[in-house]
């Protein structure tokens, strides 16, 4: 009895608990009184080559208590992973945890779908209206041909007995002909208006597809679990990665009109799409590469072996494995292109940072103010640095390749930083040159820079004569003899470096020798370069000559030359 006793107790008291819960809903709901959405809007970007982080902040008051602050309307390109949150403030906040969710907003699109459809209608309606004109105009000009058989019948017959006369035949045949004309144009003008409708129903037709495509639009809510255990303020800031978005380097280079230094302005074309524009964000570039991972990857082992081919018996017996071999290595090579590709799209997802800082593997530069950065992909151009380097100067010519002399720079990197790769633009004063390129240059490294083809230093190369003869021994000779005339018109004296080269033997059966050289050469490189370094005085001209011997088996033929 005790027992059934107890049993009955705990039966009201689940019962009272039920009724209370249902009399007061609102105190399971609790928790949701507690979600505040931040108002928030990104402050800061750090742009790396193929991606960007932004961060996001959001000032609240709070008090003691538990609560949720959600991040709201966030594009879908954010990565997950790299969502990170901090805070401080006067409030004592502790943050539990995170949490992303994707949502999808609807789209009040249906007012201006509405509005496509009538237009679609119109037009429609007219182009029905022009096809029944058509058909009248067409009505007409089978009369009008009627006419013509019937007058030329009767014509043939009355023209025996003098009639008609002159002029009522030129009335009939102008009425006929003026008629059929006109009946023409007026149809080619009704072929021309009907497809241009055609192409603006297709036109309205593709954007209410797009409208209808984009009811729903996704984007990503990021919620922040908060214990607060004090009143006050607390201000949280949401950074994480986005794809489609980068910088790239542009270099103006100019020389001084002494020829003793360059300046070099160093900017930085910075391009997002990802879905959201940057307004008035402190903005900062980075040489770093997240998409290089941070680690090198690990080697395996490398396995030589003798080939042991397989028995042709065995090869027979075994067909269906080959095929299930081969079905499988197939598969692998579907995977790893699968791997390569989801590797390759994470790379097109990094950005850098602008504030000359070096760090331990890269360098970061913070622009001095604040930016605007649409989301249209447009190339927006800022300056980063500005440099002054000495640079020594000389004039190079590869006569082989191209008949003018070029004006060649060559620099230290003083700066505090790499150079990067990257295009540039280079000036001679006030007059702009031409393009040209930049590798990267690390901090103290020597690099050249051309200026472009000078006009008062001239050069020309000739071949003079080619020869073949049998040699000694079995062997054929091949000589080919070139002159380089070199002329210095600038008002002072100049060296000019000039290149040429050897051929380079493929066989060790065929032998290559510069041949009673008028000059010899500064250099002679092991890829067959020849380099000639010739002082020239003002108004001074000079001439240098040189062959080319090769000597290979007589049965056989080179190519290459």
């Amino acid at each position: 009895m005790p027992e059934r006793e107890d049993i009955m107790k705990n039966s009201i008291r689940a019962a009272a608990l039920l009724i209370t819960l249902l009399m007061f809903p609102v105190a399971a709901l609790s928790a949701d009184t507690n979600r505040r959405t931040a108002d928030a809007r990104i402050t800061a970007v750090t742009v790396y080559m193929d991606r960007a982080m932004t961060t996001r902040s959001a000032t609240l008051a709070l008090t003691k208590g538990s609560y949720v602050i959600a991040f709201e309307n966030l594009p879908p390109l954010i990565q997950d992973d790299s969502l990170r949150i901090e805070g401080k403030g006067t409030a004592g906040v502790s943050i539990v945890g995170l949490e992303v969710k994707r949502v999808f907003l609807p789209q009040s699109n249906e007012k201006r779908i509405q509005d496509i459809d009538e237009e679609i209608r119109v037009l429609e309606r007219r182009s029905g209206s022009l096809d029944s004109k058509k058909a009248g105009i067409a009505s007409q000009k089978t009369f009008l041909d009627s006419i013509r058989v019937a007058w030329g019948d009767r014509i043939s017959k009355e023209l025996a007995v003098g009639r008609p006369t002159s002029a009522e035949l030129l009335d009939a045949s102008s009425f006929v002909g003026s008629g059929v004309t006109k009946a023409e144009e007026q149809s080619r003008d009704i072929d021309s208006e009907k497809k241009v409708i055609k192409e603006k129903i297709d036109a309205l037709r593709r954007q209410r597809d797009e409208s209808v495509g984009s009811q729903k639009k996704e984007s990503k809510n990021v919620e922040v679990a908060v214990e607060v255990s004090r009143d006050g303020t607390v201000s949280l800031d949401l950074s994480g990665v986005v794809l489609r978005a980068g910088w790239e380097p542009l270099y103006d280079v100019r020389l001084a009109p002494d020829g003793k230094t360059v300046g070099l302005t160093f900017r930085a074309l910075v391009r997002q799409q990802t879905g959201e524009d940057w307004k008035d964000v402190s903005l900062s570039l980075s040489t770093a590469r997240p998409a290089a991972g941070g680690a090198p990857p690990d080697l395996s082992p490398w396995r030589v072996s003798f080939n042991r081919p397989v028995p042709p018996m065995e090869l027979m017996a075994a067909p269906a494995p080959v095929a299930r071999r081969a079905m499988k290595s197939s598969a692998a090579r579907r995977d790893l292109a699968g791997g390569a590709a989801a590797k390759e799209e994470a790379v097109l997802a990094e950005y850098l940072t602008a504030d000359i800082n070096g760090e331990q593997s890269s360098v970061s530069f913070r622009l001095p103010r604040t930016v605007d950065i649409p989301s249209d992909g447009t190339k927006h151009s800022n300056v980063v640095a500005m440099e002054q380097f000495p640079v020594s100067l000389e004039f190079l010519a590869i006569p082989k390749l191209s008949p003018f002399v070029f004006l060649k720079s060559e620099i230290i990197n003083r700066a505090a930083y790499p150079l990067l790769p990257g295009r540039v633009n280079v000036f001679t004063g006030t007059t702009f040159t031409g393009n040209s390129s930049m590798k990267k240059v690390a901090i103290g490294e020597k690099f050249d820079l051309f200026f472009g083809a000078d006009d008062q230093i001239t050069v020309k190369r000739e071949e003079l004569k080619q020869h073949k003869e049998a040699g000694l021994f079995g062997k054929s000779q091949m000589s080919y003899r070139y002159r380089i005339e070199v002329g210095n018109f600038r008002a002072d004296a100049h060296t000019v470096t000039i290149r040429d080269q050897l051929p380079l033997a493929g066989d060790s059966e065929i032998k290559v020798a510069l041949d009673e050289p008028s000059i010899k050469p500064d250099e002679i490189k092991d890829d067959g370069t020849l380099l000639w370094k010739l002082p020239l005085k003002a108004g001074e001209k000079k001439e240098l000559t040189f062959g080319i011997l090769l000597e290979y088996p007589k049965e056989r033929d080179v190519t290459g030359l």
